[in-house]
């Protein structure tokens, strides 16, 4: 019995796989581009906090916007490695690339949804804060001074990408769940080939040759 290798030929990568490998790899990008802006940046967000914060009850943690900063830039570096990588398993037809795109995707929407959530909660926070502290400046007041030392697009182009960076990941999950991508990602059998007469079968030796014809010998 013989198989057909099934590797033999390059299998056709569906539309559908190939936009969604395309949107990782630009997801890695924009998070690059959002690391580059932390890190030329940061030093400058932890000024605006303490001008904000001096001659308060929270002058001691404005600080702590430097270690913000810098874990925000460290995940963002792993955010943007996890990405390429899932890039390249997703094109090579790898199931885990798939599975964990979707598992990282979701992770990423419910972190994209938690911060805008948390801007609201810090906002209460603060008002609560101020009634201990008057000397507090409001909220618009403190986001004011913190971006102050900051050119005018980067919060706009922040925000921005930030939403590329969602919709980046959110398309990549629809395209890997579309049918037309599940052949590209199912595992191939080997298709049994018939053997070619005369052969024999692998492992088995050929058949013997037929008698020589001729006049029989006395």
């Amino acid at each position: 019995m013989a198989f057909a290798d099934p590797a033999s030929g390059p299998r056709a990568r569906p539309s559908t796989v190939n936009l969604a490998v395309y949107l990782l790899y630009a997801a890695a990008a924009i998070e690059l581009i959002s690391v580059i802006l932390g890190l030329a940046y940061s030093s400058k967000l932890a000024e605006g906090a303490k001008k904000a914060l001096a001659g308060t009850s929270q002058e001691g943690t404005a600080d702590n916007q430097t270690l913000t900063g810098t874990v925000s830039i460290v995940f963002g570096v792993l955010l943007i490695a996890l990405f390429v990588v899932l890039a390249i398993l997703v094109s090579k037809g790898k199931q885990i690339g798939r599975i964990l795109t979707w598992v990282v995707g979701g992770l990423a929407t419910c972190c994209t949804a938690g911060v805008f959530g948390l801007t609201f909660v810090s906002k209460a926070g603060w008002e609560q804060l101020r009634k201990d502290d008057p000397k507090l400046p409001t909220w618009d007041q403190y986001n004011e001074m913190l971006y102050s030392e900051l050119p005018g697009w980067y919060q706009p182009v922040s925000t921005i990408l930030g939403v590329l960076l969602l919709l980046a990941i959110l398309a990549a999950i629809v395209l890997l769940a579309l049918p037309a991508s599940h052949p590209y990602f199912r595992k191939i059998e080997p298709q049994w080939e018939p053997p070619v007469p005369g052969t024999g079968d692998p492992g088995y030796p050929p058949p013997p040759p037929p008698p020589a014809s001729g006049p029989p010998t006395v």
